[in-house]
């Protein structure tokens, strides 16, 4: 499994022809498109067809297109590529691909060291008079960005004959040749070479839709089957508490009725009205609890108004003196408006 594509399970589209939507994870948008023009020229070479999906951008509205940002109503998702085929030439293209874009990576990879041992000969020491060490970061990191450029674009073979370096020119803008000399290095990369055990499990992942059909309605039908055994045992729970409170209603009721002499007259088991069960409440889901804007408990008391006590043998030492808590003496005038206890 190739960590710059992931393939799901392909699935039937008519008797005989698969699609398999291929997906590119590089953290890099520019990196996933270069994945995404590898195996579309990958796929022209085995003869299959190929289409990039439509994505729709959630922020479009007629009031953002018209008078708002120029908002797009979509565009096409480059990070994903649409195959259709024959199943053994796709289950083959597919195991193709997971080499040619790792063989690809690494040759981008070697093109870096050659870019590298560049930057220490001395040829090199002209053009890197004014330059410092994060902006040949940013040079080494573009640099190996438009090899892969080259290098996708040599595997659909839609690039000419490259002359040799020119040593007026410094290394970075001269990809296409380091792209060149890496991949004649290498010998090329082999686009038609795959493993049968490999192509054989790729055959076995795909699915007819006739199958993928029943597994749809198995999956229902299971679903249905335990949504009817909930529902009875629910209604069998109702059932057994209306007759545990019947009983306890029937004992309380001898007991009075025996103790008034009245049993005879009110048969209450007959006139108790018929069990009704509830239908289920739905359930609503809870959400994750959130701890944003939550507050520390000292924090919440501070603002809260709690005072905190002090000792006094604390008090004693910040002051100096021991404090005197004695109430105030209180005038006769206010003693006269003090409501009596």
């Amino acid at each position: 499994m190739s960590a710059h594509v992931e393939i799901p399970r392909p699935h039937e589209t008519m008797p005989g022809r698969f699609t398999a939507e291929l997906v590119f994870p590089a953290a890099s948008k520019r990196r996933a498109q270069q994945h995404h023009d590898v195996a579309w020229a990958l796929a022209e070479v085995h003869g299959l067809e190929m289409s990039t999906p439509y994505k729709v951008n959630p922020r479009w509205s007629v009031y953002e297109e018209k008078w708002g940002n120029g908002e797009r109503h979509g565009w096409s998702d480059m990070r994903r590529l649409r195959v259709d085929g024959p199943a053994r030439v796709l289950a083959r293209y597919l195991v193709v691909l997971e080499r040619v874009l790792d063989e690809v990576e690494a040759l981008a990879t070697r093109a870096v060291r050659v870019f590298g041992a560049w930057k220490r000969s001395i040829p090199a020491e002209p053009f890197l008079e004014y330059e410092d060490a994060s902006t040949m970061r940013t040079r080494a990191r573009e640099f190996r960005a438009d090899v892969l450029h080259a290098l996708a674009q040599r595997v659909g073979a839609r690039r000419g004959p490259v002359g040799e370096r020119d040593s007026s020119r410094p290394l970075w803008e001269q990809c296409g040749v380091v792209a060149e000399e890496v991949w004649e290095a290498a010998g090329g990369v082999d686009l038609e070479r795959a493993d049968d055990s490999a192509v054989n499990a790729h055959m076995a992942r795909m699915v007819p839709a006739v199958v993928a059909e029943a597994e749809r309605l198995a999956v229902l039908e299971a679903a249905r089957v335990e949504a009817e055994r909930l529902e009875l045992e629910r209604v069998e729970l109702f059932r057994q508490v209306d007759a545990a409170c019947a009983r306890e209603a029937d004992e309380v009721d001898a007991e009075r009725f025996a103790r008034d002499g009245q049993a005879a007259l009110f048969p209450v088991s007959a006139a108790r009205p018929p069990l009704v069960v509830p239908p289920p409440m739905p359930v609503k889901p809870r959400r994750a609890p959130s701890r944003r804007g939550r507050l520390r408990p000292e924090t919440r008391a501070a603002l809260s108004g709690a005072v905190r006590v002090i000792p006094a043998e604390a008090v004693e030492r910040l002051y100096g003196e021991r404090p005197s808590f004695t109430a105030p003496e209180v005038s006769a005038d206010r003693r006269r408006y003090v409501p009596a206890a």
